[in-house]
């Protein structure tokens, strides 16, 4: 899980967040009321955000919980996010994984909102000892881009090119 929160940290380096939006307050206050946490503050991330922008996104938000002590059950989260979400928002995919070596179990939680021709996507991810909130605006043109072509997007966006000899 590691390598996902590296990637939401570097997607949301590069992005320029709003402010203002209830919904990702609501679920960021939700879970520091009912777990007892605080999310940390990352410094000059807000800074960073003005001055590269990924093609599609328009706006990213995170909140990263650290020694978080996560949920006995993964359906009391799922609670505590959908209560705190406003109507509009759907579930979109949910994962519920559990390693039996370590004993860690592991919940991600996406919910998407289309509107005005944008989809809000809110991405929740729930470790045992930490957890993460997004919230990622993406325009419809780059949807349609991502579902014609998602492995050539992918790719493409990677800087990596598959040819037909490989």
């Amino acid at each position: 899980m590691k390598s996902l929160r590296i990637f939401l940290l570097v997607l949301c380096a590069t992005t320029l967040a709003f402010a203002g939006d209830n919904e990702f307050r609501g679920v960021v206050h939700a879970i520091e009321g009912h777990y007892g946490v605080r999310h940390m503050h990352i410094p000059l991330l807000g800074f960073a955000m003005w001055f590269v922008r990924p093609e599609g996104v328009s706006g990213l938000k995170l909140a990263v919980f650290e020694n978080f002590n996560g949920p006995a059950e993964a359906d009391d989260v799922t609670r505590v996010v959908e209560n705190s979400l406003g109507p509009g928002w759907y579930p979109f995919v949910r994962v519920r994984s559990k390693n039996a070596v370590k004993g860690d179990d592991e919940t991600t939680l996406i919910y998407a909102s289309p509107a005005g021709g944008k989809l809000r996507m809110m991405i929740v991810n729930v470790e045992s000892s930490e957890a993460t909130v997004v919230e990622l605006k993406l325009s419809e043109r780059a949807i349609k881009g991502w579902l014609k072509e998602p492995g050539e997007k992918a790719e493409g966006q990677a800087g990596h090119r598959h040819h037909a000899d490989d």
